[in-house]
């Protein structure tokens, strides 16, 4: 399901956090699906079980799973945890459109660029 790059910058838990967001954001895990667990997580990616269990803390954190003791992980979107990372992600994209703009880019380079990348994400949904 996650594939790492051990020699990356980016610690694996990061790369475990980030790539579930890629997999909602493509739609292949949705609100209600069963997560894997730390342990099962841990043994299928060969990495520590602290590694996955910080990537859990995260996930959590940004609402993203929810964790019911003794019947498992499942994907849980907490709007209203969602709600604050999308005023965060807000002001990031305004700080990366000015960037684009101080470089030369327009409107329609910057559209292009977003297009691809919807593309991108609805062509690899059978990943």
């Amino acid at each position: 399901m996650f594939n790492l790059n051990f020699n990356s910058e980016v610690p694996l838990y990061m790369q475990i956090v980030d790539e579930t967001k890629l997999y909602l954001a493509k739609g292949l895990l949705k609100d209600g699906d069963k997560f894997p667990s730390v342990r099962d997580l841990s043994k299928a990616l060969s990495i520590n079980q602290t590694t996955v269990s910080k990537a859990f803390k995260e996930l959590d954190r940004l609402g993203l799973i929810e964790t019911k003791p003794g019947i498992g992980t499942f994907i849980r979107i907490d709007q209203s945890k969602i709600g604050k990372s999308k005023d965060e992600f807000t002001e990031n994209l305004r700080e990366d459109f000015t960037k684009a703009i101080f470089l030369g880019f327009d409107k329609k380079e910057i559209l292009e660029i977003f297009d691809k990348t919807e593309r991108s994400l609805y062509e690899d949904k059978g990943r």
